[in-house]
């Protein structure tokens, strides 16, 4: 099978009907689900379970969308295993919180398949990696012989879009995930531990719900758009390619993208050999930019000086007191321990790295991320 292919089917909606349909429509032209499980495997789907949120809400996989792939799955005598490490403690009680939330509990009993509470997880050893020689991976994940990996189309405020490769950080355990945004704080590294993770975990099954997504201040707070679409690829950089042109970015721009083009691990849109309906660029979306806005790196601006230039330039994240309901969730996860819980949060802007792991985590949507008008002007 061709690691270019992404087969692209049309749906309006969540109807059993139209998601009955689409899914369809994807095996007719990737070939059949023996083409990927073989019986007696262990077959875990990954979803988008980012925050325990209603499906409507769009922060996660829609559970119809698994629904119909749990359908294709069961023509094989397979394990099915349903699961994610969402950010966060991962613990059992927080796993069955958030799976009942997002519908994913209801889902599992009426197909009568199993949801993983095994929060255990692994050192593994990857040489091959470019960046990252090692990584923390959850037990479920690793112990599984095939990974459905079913991202959600949406916008990222730190890497700007979140699709296929995005998803796969949900292999590695709640809060260890803040370590890695420590050590790769700039974007461009923190994409390259991404694609070496998706090279690493390697699903071999990549489906996109991009339906329902989200545009603006994703992946928690942004806006819904309609997008009408399920795509499905063997490669979770391809199908982020089409995702991208679905966004109408240019893909290069979304820093995974961009790191694995470099690594001639995947081309552009015209590259990829699109199979089934034709994909129409949405327009006027809302995409976060990334921020480069450093004076450090200004030649000539002493150290000092740019330090405290940049505080004043650099985006920061800015927390709704009307919104805020005290819950801790951004202070426990911030990888710099930069948030300090008084009245309400308060960020310490010199440990802040800007990886805005706050606004993803928070469940109310009370942090917003400001860009001052003079950095604005600035860079």
């Amino acid at each position: 099978m061709q690691e270019n292919m992404v087969v692209v089917s049309r749906c309006v909606d969540y109807q059993d009907t139209n998601i009955k349909t689409a899914v369809k429509n994807i095996f007719d032209l990737m070939g059949s689900i023996t083409s990927f499980v073989s019986p007696g495997n262990t077959v875990v789907i990954k979803p988008n379970m980012l925050l325990g949120k209603k499906p409507e809400d769009v922060v996660t996989t829609h559970p119809n969308v698994i629904r119909y792939i749990i359908k294709e799955l069961k023509k094989v005598d397979c394990n099915i295993v349903l699961g994610d490490s969402p950010g966060g403690p991962f613990t059992e009680g927080r796993l069955k919180s958030i799976y009942k939330k997002t519908g994913f509990y209801d889902l599992a009993e009426e197909e009568n398949i199993e949801l993983n509470y095994n929060t255990g997880y692994t050192k593994v050893s990857f040489t091959d990696g470019l960046l990252v020689k090692s990584f923390q991976i959850c037990d479920f994940i690793r112990e599984a012989d095939l990974v459905i990996n079913m991202s959600k189309l949406k916008t990222h405020s730190f890497m700007r879009y979140t699709g296929s490769v995005k998803n796969l950080f949900g292999t590695i355990p709640g809060m260890k995930k803040a370590e890695y945004h420590l050590r790769m704080s700039e974007a461009e590294n923190f994409a390259l531990m991404l694609v070496d993770l998706a090279r690493f975990i390697s699903p071999q099954l990549n489906i996109m719900d991009a339906v329902v997504g989200m545009e603006g201040a994703g992946p928690s707070a942004g806006d819904k758009r309609k997008f009408n679409y399920l795509m499905a690829s063997p490669s979770c950089f391809a199908l982020d390619v089409a995702g991208a042109y679905l966004f109408n970015v240019k893909p290069t721009d979304i820093p995974t993208i961009n790191q694995a083009a470099q690594k001639g691990l995947i081309g552009n849109f015209a590259e990829l050999d699109i199979q089934g309906d034709r994909i129409i660029p949405a327009k006027n979306t809302k995409i976060p930019e990334i921020d480069h806005s450093d004076t450090r790196n200004i030649k000539g601006l002493p150290p000092f000086l740019a330090n405290i230039v940049n505080k004043l330039l650099k985006p920061r994240p800015v927390f709704d007191e009307e919104k805020c309901v005290q819950c801790g969730v951004c202070a426990d996860n911030c990888p710099t321990e930069a948030i300090e819980l008084t009245d309400y949060p308060v960020v310490d802007l010199n440990g802040c790295i800007r990886c805005y792991c706050c606004q993803e985590l928070c469940s109310y949507q009370a942090v917003k991320i400001k860009k001052p008008l003079l950095g604005k002007l600035f860079f």
